[in-house]
């Protein structure tokens, strides 16, 4: 009678969503490879991992010794990130944007809120992609304005196996260098371009061989491989 009974209340729930949403998720529910409830909801809600590209995800709700719904955790890899701006978070230990929104000198309400969701706020979120014109001119490893005169140093590497890129052609992402905690600027190259052509899947534009240097040992730590 108790799963008639969540049925009944899960299609009372859809039925009361917006069509464009209903139609978004049985859209999902088409091109799932899952097989049971759990596995549809961690590609919804939780995704693939940003450490190894697998999809063998969940949530940290009732994961021994961490219980926090809003981290994600690779069940093959163990890397545990948080869902609302999508850093790393070491097991037993709170997400860093929590200390940089405490710093934050935006207007909050009696609870702390600010009312800018975690993954929309540019100076947390690393969900957020920069516009290519950006990604050119800002520094990939310091994030420094470079200016539009001045010379820019460029690193090139191939993806360290196991994470799949090509829905980003063209496009820029923050990408997560888990070793360190530390967020890089990353331009995705076409597959016509000559910096593809020269075996690049990545592409970092940075302000100095200083800048490049700290991110060539950063991705070498991180399995990536230096054209």
């Amino acid at each position: 009678m108790s799963d008639m009974k969540d049925e009944d209340d899960f299609r009372g729930l859809f039925k009361a969503l917006p069509k464009d949403l209903r139609d978004e998720l049985l859209k999902a529910v088409e091109e799932s490879s899952a097989t049971s409830m759990e596995e549809f909801l961690s590609e919804i809600f939780v995704g693939p991992c940003p450490q190894c590209g697998r999809s063998n995800t969940r949530d940290c709700g009732g994961a021994a010794e961490i219980e926090d719904i809003a981290l994600g955790l690779c069940k093959d890899c163990g890397h545990s990130w948080c869902l609302d701006c999508g850093r790393t978070v070491v097991k037993g230990s709170v997400c860093e944007h929590w200390r940089i929104c405490a710093r934050c000198r935006k207007k909050k309400d009696e609870f702390g809120d600010c009312a800018v969701l975690p993954w929309e706020c540019r100076k947390i979120s690393t969900f957020k992609t920069l516009e290519d014109e950006d990604a050119i001119h800002t520094c990939a490893w310091c994030d420094k304005r470079i200016a539009q005169d001045t010379e820019v140093f460029s690193l090139g590497a191939k993806a360290r196996k196991g994470i799949d890129l090509k829905r980003y052609r063209g496009s820029t992402i923050r990408l997560q260098l888990g070793h360190i905690a530390k967020v890089v600027s990353a331009i995705i190259p076409t597959p016509g371009s000559p910096a593809r052509k020269a075996g690049n899947d990545v592409l970092f534009m940075l302000c100095s061989e200083q800048c490049a240097k700290q991110l060539r040992r950063a991705l070498l730590k991180e399995n990536f491989t230096i054209v």
